[in-house]
């Protein structure tokens, strides 16, 4: 009885598992099915971070999310937002453009600009844009500021703070608790230890990092003020006197946002669906709105005729082995890419990276496979995005032409490691260790017992070594002299028009540019 019992349970257990997926495959059917309405508005409503690639959710949770039409992803791929609006631009079942980016969260600025380009274009094909939000953070505004009207609630307002970079220290943390953190780099401003061996900000980081979100927020500056027909003037002087300005006001954010033209309106949620209907000449009951994700899912699958640019995307750290879409794994990138090298029909490669770097091992066998695809006749073009570092950058090094955005932060051709040990604290509460060895390197790895000469001597050496080697790349792949390619090394970052001027990349653009440079020099 127990047997039948079992074969039951796994029975029905199997059922249910079968159902579930023919309903998320039904649902997911069906919005790809059905047609757009006529006259419709199609509404861009990113919620969480923006993000080159989205982790993908467990089955359940995608079907939650088809059944749960209220709930939003903590991540959306903006390269989506971009295929959809650019559709919408030629789509005559679209009429207008709506934005709501109240659950957006950051201003990954490099992004935005991206997205811009394509609300641009949108606007060129002569259908109007709106937006509206309760309140706009920076970020939030950003994205807005492309429409042609531009509404806020009246218990809302525009907080624009101007971009910092602040850095947490644990230095007096690691000395009371007597963790020995050693720390190997090769570069004085490869930065990313400070926050273990320092209770401030270093100079060299100081310098770094005011260059990077000083540029950044005239960057966001002149983009506000082209969309917005305001002065750069004007937004600064909101910025560094809001509490003037408020007072001005009584406290009515709403109302200073209007009289600086950063809104066109002050409108209730009802009152903005209400005016959107009218000027498309709608009733409210008519007006049909259809998300941006939604209509990508209907939009028709374009399959290519002939050779075509393939894009190959990395988010994330770089690391070795397999991967998942939150970070570059050796191995998984170098299948994609000996896929693109190997498929008849893709000419070119576009390698889209957005990363702060990571293994230096896992980033040189990167580099190689886009050397062999190179080999192969099939010209690479990297894309940079909001972040192209170290090891992004020491891969990027390996292609053909570089296109960063201006607001990319690239560069940090330099090397380092951290390795702490808690011999001290160990010791302090009572515990030691002891043991035999045939040599002084037998306990390396050991987090108790202390990390011996030999080995700090033998660590620097090996990451001395490995910043040569990122030197060469950079030297072979840039044509820059030692002298040319030091100048910009010891771990300096840069903006992309900092690195256009060392020529550490060849272009400022986005990801259109960089596959229209793939092509052209496909052939």
């Amino acid at each position: 009885i127990w047997q039948v019992l079992n074969w039951l349970r796994r029975m029905v257990a199997n059922m249910i598992f079968v159902a579930l997926v023919v309903i998320l495959l039904a649902a997911v059917l069906a919005e790809r099915t059905s047609p757009v309405a006529p006259r419709s508005v199609l509404e861009l409503h990113p919620s969480g971070r923006l993000v080159e690639e989205a982790q993908p959710l467990h089955p359940f949770d995608t079907l939650a999310n088809q059944m749960d039409k209220s709930s939003l992803p903590g991540e959306t791929k903006v390269q989506d937002m971009i295929n959809a609006v650019l559709s919408a631009a030629t789509d005559p079942n679209i009429l207008a453009l709506s934005i709501d980016a109240s659950d957006m969260r950051g201003c990954d600025t490099t992004k935005l600009l991206d997205l811009g380009a394509a609300i641009r274009t949108f606007k060129h094909s002569g259908k109007p844009v709106f937006a509206h939000g309760a309140a706009f953070t920076q970020g939030q505004y950003l994205l807005a500021s492309y429409a042609d009207h531009v509404s806020v609630s009246p218990l809302g307002g525009v907080a624009l703070t101007g971009f910092g970079l602040f850095q947490t220290y644990f230095k007096g943390l690691l000395d009371k608790t007597q963790v020995n953190f050693h720390i190997f780099r090769v570069g004085d401003h490869k930065t990313a230890v400070e926050p273990f061996t320092r209770h401030d900000m270093s100079a060299e980081a100081k310098e770094d990092g005011l260059i990077w979100v000083s540029q950044l927020w005239q960057t966001y500056v002149r983009e506000i003020a082209v969309n917005r027909s305001i002065s750069p003037d004007t937004l600064s002087n909101y910025v560094q006197h809001i509490d003037q300005h408020l007072a001005q006001v009584q406290g009515n954010a709403a109302l200073l946002a209007q009289q600086t033209s950063l809104v066109d309106a002050v409108y209730t949620t009802e009152q903005y669906t209400q005016a959107l209907a009218d000027k498309l000449e709608l009733s409210q009951d008519d007006l049909t709105l259809i998300p941006s994700h939604e209509y990508v899912r209907k939009m028709p699958t374009q399959t290519s005729t002939g050779p075509y640019v393939a894009i190959v995307r990395g988010r994330g750290a770089i690391m070795p082995g397999m991967r998942d879409e939150s970070m570059i794994g050796s191995t998984t990138m170098i299948e994609r890419l000996r896929q693109a090298k190997n498929d008849p029909d893709i000419a070119a490669v576009v390698l889209r990276l957005d990363s702060p770097g990571g293994s230096a091992t896992a980033s040189e066998d990167i580099a190689l496979e886009v050397t062999a695809l190179r080999k192969a006749g099939k010209p690479v073009v990297v894309s940079m995005g909001t972040l192209a570092a170290s090891g992004a950058y020491w891969i990027a090094a390996a292609a053909d032409r570089i296109v960063a955005a201006p607001s990319t932060l690239t560069g940090s051709i330099g090397i380092f490691a951290a390795l702490p040990t808690f011999e001290n604290t160990a010791q302090a509460w009572g515990i030691t260790t002891d043991g035999v060895a045939t040599s002084p390197l037998a306990g390396l790895g050991n987090p108790l017992l202390p990390l011996p000469p030999v080995a700090q001597a033998s660590l620097q050496q090996l990451l001395e070594f490995g910043y040569s080697a990122f030197l060469e790349r950079v030297m072979q792949g840039r044509g820059l002299s030692l002298e040319q390619a030091e100048a910009s090394a010891q771990g300096r970052v840069f903006t992309g028009q900092q690195a256009l001027e060392r020529k550490l990349v060849d272009h400022l653009g986005d990801l259109n540019q960089a596959v229209h440079i793939a092509g052209e020099l496909a052939g």
